[in-house]
Formats: C-alpha cells, sequence, structure tokens
C-alpha cells in the first residue's frame, strides 16, 4: 500500500469532521451578518422616528400658538366667536393627533431599542459560537496532525517490516542453494551420495515411462526413501530454486524539506535498533547494510549529512537540497543479489506541512 492510500484511510474521519465544522462555522458566520444587518435597520428607523418626533413638536408648538391667537380672537371678536370655535377645535383635533402621533413615535423608539438589544445578544452569542467552533477547529486540526504523523509511523513500520520480509526470503533462498552446492560437490566426492543420486535420477526416468500402477507406486516409494535420506544431510536442497531473476519491489525511500531547505530521509529502522537500545539481531544488521548500500550507492560523504533520530525516527539528516535528493535511488544487496531497491520519494504536502509544525503541537 502506498502511502497516499494509508493517509487518506487514517484521516478520512478527521477531513469529514473538518469539512462539517466547516458548514457550520459559515452558517455562524451568516447568522452574525444577519444581526448586524437588523441592527443597523432598527437604528435608521430611531432616527427617523426621533426626526418625526422633533418635526411633530415643533408643529404642536406652532398648533399651541394658534389655539392661543384663537382664543384671543374669540375674547376680542364675539362675533367671531362661531369661527374662532370652530378653528379651536380644528386645531385641537390637529393637535390630538400629534399627540397620539408623538406617543406612536416614542413606543416604535422603545421597541427599536428592545430590538437592538436583542439583536447585539444574539450577536454576541453568534460571536462566541465562532470562537468555540474556531477553537473546536484548532483543535482538529492538531488531531489531524497527530493522524498525519501516526500514519507516517505506521508506513515507516511496514517499510522496515518489508525490508526484513525481503532479506528473509534472501537468506532462505542462499540457504537452499548452498546446499544445492554442497550436494553436487558431494556426488563426485561421496560414495554413497553419489550412488543415491544417480538412482534417483534413474527412478525418476522410470516414473516418467512408467504404465503399471502398481510399478509406479513401487518406484515412488524408493525415490522417497532415497530423498529421505537425501533431505536429512542437505535440508531443502530437493526443491531447487528457480534461477530466473526476480524482479524486485521498487520502495519509496521517503524525505522532506527541513526548516533550512535540506533533505531529510526517513529510513525504515527502528529508533531503538539505531540507538542500541535493542540487543545486536539479524534486524539490526540488516538495518545497517541498508544503510551502508545507501552510503555507497548514493555516494554520501561525511559533510553531506548525519545519521541519527528525530522526533522517534531514524533518518539521514542531510545538508543537501531537495533536488538532489530526489534524483537519487539505490539497492540494497546481499550475498550479491539486490533484495529490494528504493527510490527517494518526497512526503506528501500535507505531511511535509505536519513534520515542520510538529514540535510546535507538543
Amino acid at each position: 500500500m502506498r502511502i497516499t492510500e494509508t493517509l487518506r484511510q487514517c484521516t478520512l474521519p478527521i477531513r469529514d469532521r473538518i469539512g462539517g465544522l466547516d458548514k457550520q462555522l459559515a452558517q455562524a458566520d451568516a447568522e452574525r451578518n444577519a444581526a448586524e444587518e437588523r441592527v443597523k435597520r432598527a437604528s435608521t428607523e430611531i432616527n427617523r422616528q426621533r426626526k418625526l418626533e422633533t418635526d411633530q413638536k415643533r408643529a404642536l408648538s406652532e398648533t399651541e400658538e394658534k389655539v392661543a391667537e384663537a382664543k384671543r380672537i374669540l375674547d376680542d371678536l364675539e362675533r367671531k366667536r362661531q369661527e374662532a370655535l370652530e378653528t379651536f377645535m380644528q386645531c385641537q383635533d390637529e393637535y390630538n393627533t400629534m399627540y397620539h402621533s408623538r406617543r406612536d413615535a416614542q413606543k416604535e423608539t422603545e421597541k427599536a431599542l428592545a430590538d437592538i438589544r436583542k439583536e447585539q445578544k444574539s450577536k454576541q452569542e453568534a460571536e462566541a459560537e465562532i470562537s468555540r467552533m474556531r477553537e473546536e477547529r484548532r483543535t482538529t486540526e492538531k488531531d489531524l496532525r497527530r493522524v498525519l504523523l501516526k500514519s507516517l509511523d505506521l508506513h515507516l513500520e511496514q517499510q522496515s517490516a518489508l525490508l526484513q520480509a525481503a532479506f528473509t526470503t534472501q537468506e532462505q533462498r542462499s540457504k537452499v542453494m548452498r546446499d544445492f552446492e554442497a550436494l553436487k560437490r558431494a556426488r563426485h566426492t561421496d560414495t554413497e551420495i553419489g550412488r543415491l543420486c544417480d538412482e534417483r535420477d534413474e527412478i525418476r526416468k522410470l516414473l516418467n515411462n512408467a504404465m503399471v500402477p502398481g510399478v509406479k507406486a513401487m518406484l515412488q516409494s524408493s525415490l522417497k526413501g532415497i530423498d529421505e535420506i537425501l533431505a536429512k544431510r542437505f535440508p531443502g536442497v530437493l526443491q531447487i530454486p528457480d534461477q530466473a531473476p526476480r524482479d524486485n519491489q521498487i520502495e519509496e525511500l521517503l524525505f522532506y524539506c527541513d526548516h533550512e531547505g535540506k533533505a531529510v530521509c526517513l529510513l525504515p529502522i527502528a529508533a531503538a535498533e539505531w540507538c542500541g537500545e535493542a540487543s545486536s539481531t539479524e534486524r539490526t544488521t540488516n538495518a545497517m547494510c541498508l544503510v551502508w548500500n545507501m552510503i555507497r550507492e548514493v555516494g554520501l560523504r561525511t559533510e553531506d549529512g548525519d545519521f541519527r533520530v528525530i522526533n522517534d525516527r531514524s533518518v539521514f539528516a542531510s545538508q543537501l537540497d531537495i533536488e538532489v535528493i530526489a534524483s537519487q535511488g539505490f539497492s540494497v544487496k546481499c550475498e550479491g543479489t539486490e533484495v529490494v531497491r528504493y527510490v527517494f520519494s518526497a512526503v506528501p504536502t500535507e505531511l511535509q506541512e505536519t513534520i515542520s509544525h510538529e514540535d510546535q503541537d507538543d
């Protein structure tokens, strides 16, 4: 499995969660903006009502003057009493109308103020919810980075297991070939072994031509007895391996760019094995074989960097630009046979960013 697929599988739930949070965040932003718009409209209505109230006060004052003038005319001109009275009644009606209008304007102003307080509260609640969701998103992003790093460590463990399996397969193959060569030598130097091998060849020829079941069974029994004798001296030699070269899988040796723009190669070697915390085993030997082949085939020099452990990962912290590393590759060989081949490959962009901020999340 390639690392991109491993990353995708491991981070899919977190990515879905981030997507959901983004939608909720957008909805909260829309609610806050709507509240702000309603506050603006209420403020505009207040200003309009206050202007209307001022105008009504001015008009009310003018009407009061007219009433007073009407009263004076009534006192001075009895003859025009009826006319003045009608004017008074008309002005009184206007006064009442304006009074009620002013009172209605006051009520609307109080209502608008209440709406403002309500919308301001909604705005504050929306801002608090936005802050909470932003904090949750930051926390979720940290979770995503942790999952990405765990995915990287899982990939390195899988690469380490694959390397050890490749060595194991090659060692088994080499052992069978050594036994086979020993059998060929013994056939010419050991009379008993030579006789058994000759008999075995003849019996196999006879088996190919045997048609009678009883004869065939007798020949198979004799062949089995010879095979058991040879297998005790040369285990596994009768299963002669295929001599055709096998196609080795090409593996990616990941690298990332450090803060100085230099390439850091991630080695499929456990940190405990590199630091010598684990006892010396075939795993350690195989890991050192990988390092030696990498140094030799890539042509690494002392000034090109050093092998060490960073954040509990075995790495080659190079002083080389990523363009130089990206064009390289090397084979890991055991007894002259290629076990596995590596090509340098940059980690995915999101993993590069996560590694760059790894120490900041602690």
